[in-house]
């Protein structure tokens, strides 16, 4: 009784496992391949990352005007909180307004405005 299911449970083993694995881990290779620019966050290939934190670090900031809302103005895209009377906003050259807090945090990661990323 013992042998019969020694060699059932042997018969099991001769499936195409290397293959499968194979393939799995050199598609796992391809996602790690490239490094995280510590300024944007962006996946960047090894030869251009030298390149590409240099233009990253000296590309300047949009600078703001800081301001304090006199009246509502809508909503902040960035939070999608309400910009009321009071709050500390920021108003970027391209006219859109935030929140001071949440700008200062969006432009850790983007230099740009979050709804003219060209500018």
């Amino acid at each position: 009784m013992g042998l019969t299911l020694g060699t059932h449970n042997n018969h099991h083993h001769h499936h195409h496992h290397s293959e499968s694995n194979l393939s799995s881990s050199t598609s796992r290779v391809v996602k790690s391949f490239g490094f995280k620019c510590p300024v944007c966050s962006k996946f960047i290939l090894p030869d251009e990352i030298e390149c590409h934190i240099v233009m990253c670090l000296t590309k300047p900031r949009l600078s703001y005007n800081e301001d304090v809302l006199s009246d509502q103005k809508g909503e902040c895209v960035i939070c999608l909180e309400d910009l009321n009377a009071g709050d500390v906003i920021a108003r970027l050259p391209c006219l859109c307004i935030y929140h001071k807090g949440c700008i200062d945090s969006w432009f850790e990661v983007n230099r740009s405005c979050p709804e003219h990323p060209s500018d």
